[in-house]
């Protein structure tokens, strides 16, 4: 470790709101590893008889497994943090008060600034958010630990306030839409060579191909997040129905890579000058020999027969309120080529055989009460059209549900004998 000497003197931007004032500190991350500590909120003295409880601490429970996501991306030539971590000062872990001056860290006035002290290695200060992104930092390269980090620190704020903020975040905070995380990921394509598209990026170029090309049966049908939409589609347009872009992309990447993240922190390790797909490891996708050979046309037109047979067999016999229509049959259709392709696939073969799948669940009433918008509803439409096309069998079927996929697939006139 590159431990810079204490007592650390560093320069700090106060700023004033309501709950308090804060000071803005650049702190390097090995630093900040060493003198902060976490403290999940934990319950510490139960009263049984009266049903209460005293709660100590102010941050969720550490992931070992998203702590390690981060430090591959930590690894990236890419890696940026440019909000905050939160920290409250003074305080010794297990959340007692530090009354030992020569411990605490302090604020000094040098010239027209202000300095925050540092004055021992001592852990001093509780992480009240950014708790994982601090912790991804004990599993990256040795050559990013120093890495100057944000921090938003509070001197001496109480535990009351620190558990208040923490709640206040993470509550509020309006979750990113995925379609709009999909669409940034995408923002400059044309910037970047094709060949180093990571799996994400290569299904943001093949889903906006399928949603702008007239000959698509996905044609203006698929929504698009940013704002100034009707850049892309006109206000005029209108479809019967729409998807998000979110439920394409996710589909597709599930046709070309098995661990798509683990494939752009693979990617982002270089520049993008330098990285190329076929640098990746094969896996189990239908797709991943097409993706690494950067053969999108291919996968393009893939998609677009299958989704014509989709159309003519599924789509263009379907009531307004179908599910085979909605999110979860988009998705369940998605997964049957996964279900049913070998590893590798030639798309002419599994096309044949997803034709054949899709024709046999023509007469399937979707819009039936036992197909729902949730994830069970996905797996019922996933299941009846394996089921009715002979890819599985009765006895393959969910025991509890058995009853009503027959009476969904008997009511249609299908007779499956799996296999």
């Amino acid at each position: 470790m590159n431990m810079k000497s204490f007592p650390l003197s560093l320069p700090a931007l106060k700023v004033s709101q309501p709950l308090g004032d804060f000071w803005a500190v650049s702190i390097p991350a090995d630093v900040l590893r060493a003198v902060t500590f976490l403290d999940p909120t934990r319950i510490t003295k139960v009263d049984t008889r009266r049903f209460v409880y005293r709660i100590m601490g102010s941050q969720r429970e550490s992931s070992l497994s998203r702590a390690k996501s981060i430090a591959k991306y930590i690894d990236t030539v890419e890696a940026a943090f440019p909000n905050s971590i939160i920290l409250a000062a003074n305080y010794i872990d297990g959340g007692d008060f530090q009354v030992d001056a020569s411990k605490r860290w302090r604020l000094e006035s040098k010239g027209s600034g202000t300095r925050l002290i540092i004055p021992t290695m001592d852990k001093m200060a509780s992480v009240i958010d950014g708790q994982h992104r601090l912790l991804g930092f004990d599993y990256c390269l040795p050559q990013r630990k120093d890495m100057d980090l944000l921090c938003s620190v509070y001197m001496d704020l109480p535990q009351t306030f620190q558990a208040y903020l923490f709640a206040t975040i993470n509550i509020n905070q309006r979750k990113v839409d995925k379609s709009l995380a999909y669409e940034q990921f995408g923002y400059n394509l044309e910037e970047e060579g094709q060949q180093g598209w990571a799996p994400d990026r290569a299904a943001v170029f093949l889903t906006r191909r399928l949603n702008l090309d007239p000959d698509s049966p996905l044609h203006l049908r698929v929504k698009i997040a940013p704002l100034e939409a009707d850049l892309v589609i006109p206000s005029g347009s209108s479809q019967s129905w729409v998807i998000s872009t979110a439920c394409v992309v996710e589909g597709i990447i599930s046709l070309i890579s098995s661990t798509p993240k683990q494939d752009r922190n693979r990617l982002h390790l270089v520049p993008a000058p330098k990285r190329s797909r076929n640098s990746l490891a094969t896996d189990k996708a239908p797709f991943r020999s097409l993706y690494l050979a950067s053969s999108d046309d291919a996968i393009y037109t893939f998609l677009k027969q299958y989704f014509i047979v989709c159309r003519d067999q599924l789509w263009s016999k379907a009531r307004p309120d179908s599910y085979i229509i909605k999110t979860i049959g988009i998705q369940a259709q998605f997964d049957i080529l996964r279900a049913i392709a070998p590893t590798p696939t030639q798309p002419a073969d599994l096309l044949t055989k997803a034709s054949a799948v899709l024709t046999a669940a023509t007469r399937v009433n979707f819009s039936d009460g036992f197909f729902q918008a949730s994830g069970k509803g996905r797996v019922r439409v996933k299941n009846t059209l394996l089921f009715a096309g002979g890819v599985i069998a009765e006895a393959d079927l969910p025991e509890g549900d058995r009853s009503e996929y027959l009476r969904v697939c008997g009511e249609a006139g299908v007779r499956s004998s799996g296999g």
